[in-house]
Parts: structure tokens; C-alpha cells; sequence
């Protein structure tokens, strides 16, 4: 019988010798372009441009991974370091959209008039000074923390290739697992058009629902960023660019709204990410390091909310618009594809009038329409379809009006919207809540 093999731990902890004698001399290995690019980047007075900060972003990776595998994190002498790489890493990924942004605008054709291109130009230039003040003191941090820990060499000015490095487009597969077959050219664009309209009503409800900063999460706002990623590839792969006759004009344009949605998205999901997992040590370590004090760090998540998802709204109204113009060159009537948000006021004094027999009528409105229309409550979706959801939604609706105002919001085809909102109307006195706050 053979003897059972002894187990051993998958994690040891290094000794000061080992961290000394292997951990320190990888490290230095490892974060030496970091460290060159850094010095570079703070002693040169110029525009840098948005490759410069993707070189930067990808050295603040490696060094990031290489720090991670060892736990650095966790370790008191390390924690720090690591703490300036990721923060270098997050904040130079939303300057690289930043500027991609700025540099392809022309080539999105968005149609803004020269008032609406120059606000949006100076609010980019604005949120790029905001972390390019952030990034030096992050970067003349990463320097003066590198020298403290032991792994400052000689630091040399970097290589053309490595401060510019080639942005090359990454090429993926079809998304089409699960696109159904369809024939002809008129049913891909539709079929674009719907999933554009319900991405941009999900950006439009939530703008609608969410109450505070605290609403946008690292979560949502990928959901968001990965929605409009698939809708440029899906545009990628199945459209023609160089299409032409009546409705390529506003194809092209399409393609810009989502684009630069994609990338500002990118920006919001880069600052989240930063807000959400750093800020918080940083500030308390601002308490022993008074250069971080230099950050306004409360601006961060505010130009999400105030400037960039904003934008995100508007420029989702915008491919709305465009969607309109070619279901009319297709003889499609727009009011039964465009999606539309609009949030209802229910007056307590109403709640005799709202249960299950007067307002259940509802359901059937709303299945004479093939798009799906939606019930947004208390942050749950009602599917306005369906008997059995619209019975649990109900009652939930009737408790909150037996104390206070009830808000509700309704999503669905515009043909379907108006006999729907008609409908709440006559039957509870749901009010618009545009109408209220006129009011």
C-alpha cells in the first residue's frame, strides 16, 4: 500500500529574505517601463497625446497583475504603491476615450449644430484637465513611493514604440448567437433599430428612476457600455458603411450616436471603477500624503452624473430621431417601433379606483402591440402584458398610496404609450409628472 503524499499549502508566505532577494528584483523588472514613462510624462511640458496615456495605462496593467499575484494589496510596504498603479491605470483609460472622443468627432457625423459641438468639445477639455491635475499627482506619487520601497533604477526616456503605441482594432467574431436568420437588408436595419431604441430607453428610464449618485454602480454602467458595444458590432458586421439611398445619411449617423456612447460610457465605467474601489483609501491616506490633497476627488463621480451620463441621454434621444427617419424610408409607421419613457403621478385620494378589476383592462392595451411595454415600480419591471405580473404589482402600488403619492413609470412604443397613459388617466387620475411639477 503506498504511502499517502503529505499536503502542502498552495500559499506561503514570503520571508523578509525572499521579499528582499526575489520579490523586489521582479518587482523592479516588472515596473521599469511604468517607471520611465512616468518620469518622462513629468518632465516634459506638453500635450500628450491619447496613445501616450494608453502606454501608460497598459504599464500600470502589467504592473497592477504582477502586484496582485503576490498579494501586494495586503502587505503594509506595498499596499500604497499598489493602490497609485491602479488608480494610474483607471484614470488614464477614461483620458484615452476622453481624447478618442475629441478625435473622431468629425467622423461621427453627428449633426450637433456649432453651439452643441463646441459645449460638448469644452465639456471633454474640462473633465480632461479634471484628471490630467489627477494623474500628476498620481504619477509623481508612483515615483516617489517606488524610491521608498527599493525599486528605482536608472530611468531612461522610453522608445518611440513604447510611448506611442499602435492602437490596433481588435477583431472579433460575429455577434450572432443570438441574432435570429433574417433575409434582406431592410430587416437587419430594423432589427438594429429595436435593440438601439431599447438600449437608449434603458439609459432613459434609469435617468428617470435613479434619486442620487450613489445609483450609478460599476455594474450598471458596464451593462450599459456592453449593450452599446454590441450594437456597433452588430452594426459592424451586418451593415453596409457606405450605405446609401434615403435612410444611409441617418445609418451613418447612427453609428456615430452609438459610438460615442460606447466611449463615453467607457469614461463613466473608468471613473466608477476608480470612485467605487480607491478613492476611499486614498483619501485617508491624504491624511500622511498632503500631495493627494491636490485631488478633487468629489468632482469625479460628479462629472459622471452631471456631464457624461447626461450626454449619454442626449446623444440616445439623438439616435432616436435618426431611427425615425429611416422607418420613414421604409414606409414603416415610427409610432410602432419608437420606444418612449414617461413617468405617472398617482394621488393618494385615488386608491379606491386602483385594484385589480378597473386597472387589470390595462393588459390587454398593452397586448395589441408586438413590442413589449414595461411597469416600472419601487425598482422592479412589470411586464404590462401579463395578468399574473401586473396582479403582484398591484397591491404593491396600493401600499405605497395608502401613504403618499405613488410614481410609476411606463415604457413601451409610443401608438401604445398614449391609449396607455389615457388609460391610467381616466381610470386612477394619473397624472404626467411634467404636468405636477408645472404645477
Amino acid at each position: 500500500m503506498n504511502e499517502r503524499m503529505k499536503s502542502r499549502s498552495l500559499v506561503v508566505i514570503m520571508s523578509q529574505e525572499e521579499i528582499e532577494k526575489i520579490f523586489l528584483p521582479k518587482l523592479r523588472e516588472t515596473a521599469q517601463q511604468f517607471l520611465n514613462i512616468i518620469n518622462y510624462f513629468l518632465n516634459k511640458r506638453k500635450r500628450f497625446s491619447k496613445e501616450f496615456y494608453l502606454a501608460i495605462s497598459r504599464e500600470a496593467d502589467r504592473v497592477e497583475i504582477f502586484l496582485d499575484g503576490y498579494g501586494a494589496r495586503s502587505n503594509k510596504r506595498f499596499f500604497y504603491f499598489g493602490e497609485l498603479v491602479a488608480s494610474a491605470r483607471w484614470i488614464t483609460q477614461a483620458m484615452f476615450s476622453n481624447l478618442h472622443i475629441v478625435s473622431r468627432i468629425d467622423a461621427y457625423k453627428l449633426g450637433l449644430t456649432p453651439d452643441e459641438e463646441k459645449k460638448f468639445l469644452e465639456d471633454l477639455e474640462s473633465n480632461l484637465v479634471l484628471l490630467a491635475n489627477s494623474i500628476k499627482v498620481f504619477l509623481s506619487e508612483c515615483i516617489a513611493e517606488a524610491g521608498k520601497i527599493g525599486i528605482i533604477g536608472e530611468l531612461r526616456e522610453p522608445e518611440e514604440n513604447i510611448l506611442l503605441p499602435e492602437v490596433k482594432e481588435r477583431k472579433i467574431l460575429p455577434p450572432d448567437f443570438d441574432q435570429k436568420p433574417v433575409e434582406g437588408s431592410r430587416d437587419r436595419v430594423i432589427g438594429l433599430l429595436m435593440k438601439f431604441l431599447e438600449a437608449g430607453q434603458e439609459i432613459e428610464t434609469f435617468a428617470r428612476r435613479y434619486e442620487s449618485q450613489d445609483a450609478f454602480t460599476e455594474e450598471n454602467l458596464e451593462n450599459f457600455r456592453s449593450a452599446f458595444h454590441r450594437l456597433q458590432s452588430l452594426y459592424d458586421t451586418y451593415l453596409d458603411p457606405a450605405a446609401t439611398g434615403p435612410d444611409g445619411e441617418s445609418l451613418r449617423s447612427l453609428r456615430g450616436c452609438i459610438s460615442v456612447n460606447l466611449h463615453l460610457l467607457e469614461i463613466c465605467r473608468s471613473l466608477i471603477h476608480f470612485h467605487e474601489r480607491h478613492t476611499a483609501r486614498l483619501v485617508d491616506f491624504s491624511i500622511e500624503k498632503p500631495q493627494l490633497r491636490l485631488v478633487e476627488f468629489g468632482k469625479i463621480p460628479k462629472s459622471i452624473t452631471d456631464v457624461f451620463f447626461p450626454y449619454v441621454v442626449f446623444f440616445s434621444r439623438r439616435g432616436k430621431a435618426l431611427a425615425e427617419n429611416v422607418f420613414r424610408a421604409f414606409n414603416s409607421a415610427p409610432d410602432e417601433y419608437i420606444l418612449e419613457t414617461a413617468a405617472l403621478i398617482i394621488s393618494p385620494y385615488r386608491i379606491e379606483d386602483f385594484h385589480l378589476r378597473p386597472i387589470m383592462p390595462v393588459t390587454q392595451i398593452a397586448q395589441k402591440y408586438s413590442i413589449n411595454t414595461d411597469l416600472y415600480f419601487n425598482r422592479k419591471r412589470y411586464d404590462l402584458k401579463s395578468p399574473l405580473e401586473m396582479a403582484m404589482a398591484i397591491p404593491d402600488i396600493r401600499e405605497r398610496l395608502s401613504q403618499e403619492n405613488v410614481r410609476i413609470i411606463i415604457r413601451g412604443p409610443r401608438k401604445a404609450m398614449d391609449e396607455i397613459k389615457s388609460f391610467f388617466r381616466e381610470t386612477c387620475g394619473a397624472i404626467p409628472e411634467e404636468e405636477t411639477i408645472k404645477k
